[in-house]
């Protein structure tokens, strides 16, 4: 803590001076004139400092307006971000949900292909056995093959087909696992 100046009261100093001897008068002025000086040295430092303080303290507040404006931006470009990404997140998610929808789309169509491709080659293979056979005596039987290799073509409805090749390739997958059971049973077969 800074030492603080000590002042004179003016209860210290002559309140008369017709008793005074000339010296003690001068001394007495002097000591006075002293005192008077400090005090308005005192007092221009107070006020100096009084107007660095208030300088201080609009500089401090109009940085505080600044800091608080760049604050407000810096939020506000935040939340703008933070929308942003939650946007991006929910399109995303969409778009992943109608990626995975197409996929399924496409599955299905690449089976119901595969089905109409199986329908269409069990029907070319019966009409190139038809083809293969010559004898008038066989027309009854291959236009019957014919007619029933048409009746399933034209009939079957492709989602049994699929639903059969699933069921049926599962059955396979199953036979094919090398479980106890299959060892056993291949064992007894051969």
């Amino acid at each position: 803590m800074p030492n603080y100046k000590e002042y004179k009261s003016v209860s210290e100093f002559p309140l008369h001076i017709q008793n005074l001897s000339r010296e003690e008068l001068e001394k007495a002025y002097q000591e006075i004139r002293t005192t008077y000086r400090s005090l308005t040295n005192s007092r221009a430092q107070l006020v100096r400092r009084q107007s660095e303080a208030k300088t201080n303290l609009v500089k401090l507040q109009n940085n505080l307006k600044q800091t608080t404006t760049a604050l407000e931006k810096v939020n506000a470009e935040r939340e703008k971000l933070q929308k942003s990404l939650a946007h991006s997140v929910a399109v995303q998610k969409e778009l992943k949900v109608w990626g995975e929808s197409l996929n399924e789309q496409v599955g299905g169509l690449k089976e119901q292909m595969n089905a109409t491709n199986q329908l269409l080659e069990e029907f070319e293979s019966v009409y190139e056995e038809v083809n293969k056979e010559q004898g008038v005596l066989s027309i009854g039987r291959r236009f019957y093959l014919l007619l029933t290799a048409a009746k399933r073509l034209l009939n079957t409805d492709i989602q049994d087909l699929i639903f059969k090749n699933k069921t049926a390739s599962a059955q396979e997958e199953s036979w094919a696992e090398e479980t106890p059971e299959n060892i056993n049973r291949k064992l007894l077969d051969d």
